[in-house]
């Protein structure tokens, strides 16, 4: 499936003009505790469990990486456990706690306290995922810029609704609402799309979905891809599909170093890394091999 290049333009020009300006604040000079990887060099796997697990946070640091991402809320106990192994921590957290924390100086506290916490992804449960509007997304946004100025603030931008919903671009991508373009689609297995088998031409369709957006990302934004890493039950990978999906990315961001792998376990008839040799080495060389400039650094808090 293809996506003409003419929608995309006239997409681009409703949306790259943003909506709200927000002025970011700058990240502070390197502290000599609590140093994590600044937003270009981002070797993160992503947990769906096992946060506070000494194994897991072992065995995701001898892959390379330096991150581990949790879709669960922030907890200080994952955050020392990650902390112990060498390694950050991006926590997931519910847009309706991102907007009581304005009145709750314990709950900030408690955010400031969590060990090696460099980045906060906000969600949005109360609407099919995805779809958070620009208003929620410019408040979320907005709060936890201004309450944690040196974390990463990210929002994942779910790609599917690019083939199948022509209003999702001009109604909910909105860029400057996270510090990072995070997006995401799966593109072996039986995907929300078709089928697909890593034989298939699946990099056709996954360049279909990022042109768009690509078309309409400012100029200078800064990516975390997310890749997947996982295996579905009939749907064999090789060890080469992490490094074919970057290459597609590449060819959009040419530029960019980060790369988030989804994910170390998942469960029912998905095998994540844990379970997959073959996707262990292969992220461990995709890590080795991504370049890793100097980059500033952020400071956990």
């Amino acid at each position: 499936m293809t996506i003409g290049t003419g929608r995309a333009v006239g997409v681009c020009l409703s949306l790259c003009l943003p909506e709200v300006l927000l002025a970011v604040p700058t990240p502070r000079p390197c502290a000599r505790q609590g140093v994590v990887p600044g937003p270009n060099a981002l070797r993160a796997v992503v947990l769906v469990e096992g946060e506070t697990d000494p194994s897991v946070a072992q065995a995701i640091a001898a892959l390379g990486a330096n991150t581990a991402a949790s879709l669960n809320p922030p907890d200080p106990a994952a955050g020392a456990n990650l902390a112990a192994s060498g390694l950050s921590y991006i926590a997931r957290i519910l847009v309706r706690d991102v907007e009581r924390l304005p009145s709750d100086a314990a709950a900030i506290a408690r955010l400031r306290a969590i060990p090696a916490l460099s980045g906060l992804e906000y969600y949005d449960d109360t609407v099919t995922e995805g779809y958070a509007t620009p208003e929620t997304q410019a408040r979320a946004y907005g709060i936890l810029k201004a309450l944690f100025p040196d974390l990463l603030v990210l929002y994942a931008e779910r790609l599917d609704p690019v083939a199948t919903d022509p209003a999702y671009l001009d109604g909910f991508f909105r860029p400057d609402f996270t510090d990072l373009l995070v997006p995401y689609f799966y593109p072996v297995g039986n995907t929300i799309l078709g089928p697909q088998q890593e034989t298939d031409d699946w990099e056709d369709r996954l360049r279909a979905l990022l042109e768009p957006v690509a078309a309409c990302t400012p100029a200078g934004k800064g990516i975390l891809p997310v890749l997947q890493a996982f295996e579905q039950t009939g749907y064999p990978l090789s060890g080469g599909l992490l490094r074919r999906q970057v290459e597609v990315y590449e060819e959009l961001w040419p530029e960019h170093f980060n790369a988030a792998l989804f994910a170390w376990t998942v469960g029912g008839e998905l095998h994540g890394m844990s379970e997959i040799p073959v996707l262990r080495r292969a992220a461990s060389a995709l890590f080795g091999e991504l370049p890793a400039p100097p980059m500033p650094c952020v400071v956990a808090r």
